[in-house]
């Protein structure tokens, strides 16, 4: 038989004190499981995003804490000149594309860089260069940043001669070799921007720039930009031109051709090319003609 002993006050208020332990237990326990729920909620979502839209957004992000990069530098990582130093307002602006080891880019330049010049020089066009540096992997020594690097700062301390700077970099008695690369001295470097007008002072100081970081990062974020592949392509390929924002096609267009298509491109006539007193009738906002 069992014998129950009368239950005390003091039995009472532990019997009390146990009840809410286990519902204070109990609450941890649902705040607990919320906390995961959420974190799990939170996990799903920010993973299911569109991947090649996050390596964009970070690339972008990650050019902008660059600190050590050109004055007149472009978010999106190039380097707006124009032959005054200041950029007109009622012309096109020509983005160029291009690695500094680039055998195409140079077939490309040789035939239009005159064209390009004259352009620039005669105030008609504003040009945005993007020296990018993925043929790295095709030398030795990093060339494609330190040739990149050194013409960003052209491109900053001397924008009059930066078109003409292009020109000797792409100079065929120049031109390093992407398939049989021998390493190419920043001396080197130097003398070609000497070669298209620049001051001894600037060329050496461009080849100390500093602004490897920036070029690098400019590729990683450019390489990345869907609104830069061309037609037929997988994927971003140099040389490439944009006006006012649209890629010019000019895959179909013979080198020898290139330079009056170009013009034609602005809504000039060949014989307009370097008249200061003709602006581009596409104005800054226009489409390719």
């Amino acid at each position: 038989m069992t014998v129950t002993r009368p239950a005390t006050g003091k039995d009472e208020k532990l019997e009390a004190l146990k009840a809410e332990r286990r519902k204070q237990t109990l609450i941890e326990a649902l705040v607990c499981a919320l906390v995961v729920a959420l974190a799990l909620v939170i996990f799903v979502v920010v993973h299911s995003q569109p991947q090649s839209g996050t390596a964009v957004d970070q690339a972008y992000a990650k050019l902008q804490q660059v600190t050590d990069k050109p004055s007149n530098a472009t978010k999106q990582g190039g380097v707006l000149i124009s032959a005054d130093g200041t950029p007109k307002k009622h012309v096109p602006t020509i983005e160029m594309y291009l690695d500094p080891l680039c055998p195409a880019c140079a077939q490309v330049d040789r035939a239009l860089n005159p064209t390009l010049q004259k352009l620039f020089e005669a105030g008609q066009i504003n040009v945005d260069v993007h020296a990018v540096t993925f043929l790295n992997r095709a030398s030795s020594d990093k060339y494609s940043t330190r040739a990149a690097s050194s013409l960003a700062y052209v491109a900053e301390h001397d924008p009059k001669h930066t078109i003409a700077f292009i020109g000797e970099l792409y100079a065929e008695d120049y031109l390093p070799s992407e398939s049989n690369y021998t390493s190419t001295s920043d001396a080197q470097i130097a003398q070609q921007a000497v070669k298209a007008g620049v001051s001894q002072g600037i060329a050496e100081a461009s080849v100390t720039s500093g602004y490897g970081s920036w070029v690098d990062r400019a590729t990683t974020y450019t390489i990345d930009r869907t609104e830069l592949i061309q037609n037929g392509s997988s994927g971003f390929t140099t040389p490439l031109f944009r006006i006012n924002g649209h890629i010019w096609e000019r895959q179909q267009i013979d080198n020898a051709d290139l330079p009056e298509a170009f013009a034609k491109s602005l809504g000039l006539s060949a014989s307009d090319v370097g008249n200061a007193k003709v602006l581009p009738s596409i104005g800054a906002d226009g489409v390719i003609a």
